[in-house]
């Protein structure tokens, strides 16, 4: 029986898992790194295109069943062990690719752990519930804009695929899931840019109703004249909201931060 504690809902419809697989850009004979494999309804499909396809399942009882389904499948790889708990990095090659239905309850950690290494996956590829999906590739001014959405466009480019309803999954999910893709961008914010970000962007969007004035104003160090004279050298008009600020206006905000505070 699918454990509720995992988030593990199995897809059940082989026409999404081909929808996934076309989505992905998958070409023959490259690497992909699958997360939560389940029954292995996908990893069987990439198997068919694939080079090599490693797939990665916490359940000890699935992933000894998926072994031993895969026993003759040269170009499979089944690792019994916790993603979360693993070096991505090492299991797959650089430019590998990432393609996943993944479980609900840690997506949102895998996906935000892959800022620390944009570069590594040429593509990823993943199912995940739909209001998660949104905010990871909403745009500014539109009501699931978030933090995530900026951390993400900070590395990368973000493309939505089709919403997946309930019914083609095993237990039925309460809530729709979505298809997304992340695209590395040619220049991702650096690792000492990226730490501050994140400081300025959840500090906002953690009072996301109030003007920025008010909601910059909590950060560490932050004095009303020194909040002057960044408003002043952005150009940026405090009595915006968070929401309203696209990529370039919070590392702008950010740099000037690290500048005139952190330094």
């Amino acid at each position: 029986m699918p454990k509720r504690s995992l988030g593990q809902n199995f897809l059940i419809n082989t026409h999404i898992v081909d929808n996934i697989i076309h989505f992905s850009g998958l070409r023959i004979n490259e690497t992909v790194l699958e997360i939560g494999p389940g029954k292995g309804a996908l990893t069987k499909k990439l198997a068919e295109t694939a080079g090599r396809v490693v797939a990665i399942e916490k359940d000890n009882a699935l992933a000894e069943d998926l072994k031993l389904g895969f026993k003759n499948h040269r170009n499979v790889e089944i690792i019994g062990a916790d993603i979360l708990e693993s070096d991505m990095k090492s299991i797959v090659p650089k430019g590998a690719l990432m393609i996943a239905n993944l479980p609900y309850n840690i997506a949102t950690v895998i996906i935000t752990s892959l800022l620390n290494f944009p570069s590594h996956f040429s593509s990823i590829t993943v199912m995940v519930q739909k209001e998660v999906g949104e905010r990871i590739c909403a745009r500014p001014g539109t009501k699931p804009y978030s933090a995530l959405s900026v951390l993400m466009a900070s590395c990368f480019d973000t493309v939505t695929g089709p919403v997946i309803g309930p019914d083609n999954f095993f237990p039925r999910p309460k809530v729709d899931s979505i298809l997304i893709r992340l695209i590395p961008k040619d220049d991702p914010i650096t690792p000492e840019t990226l730490a501050p970000l994140k400081k300025v962007v959840f500090h906002t969007f953690n009072s996301r109703r109030k003007m920025l004035r008010n909601s910059l104003s909590n950060l560490p160090g932050m004095t009303p004249e020194t909040l002057n004279n960044i408003e002043k050298k952005t150009g940026i008009d405090f009595s915006r909201r968070p929401q309203d600020l696209d990529l370039l206006e919070f590392i702008q905000l950010t740099r000037l931060y690290v500048e005139t505070v952190v330094r």
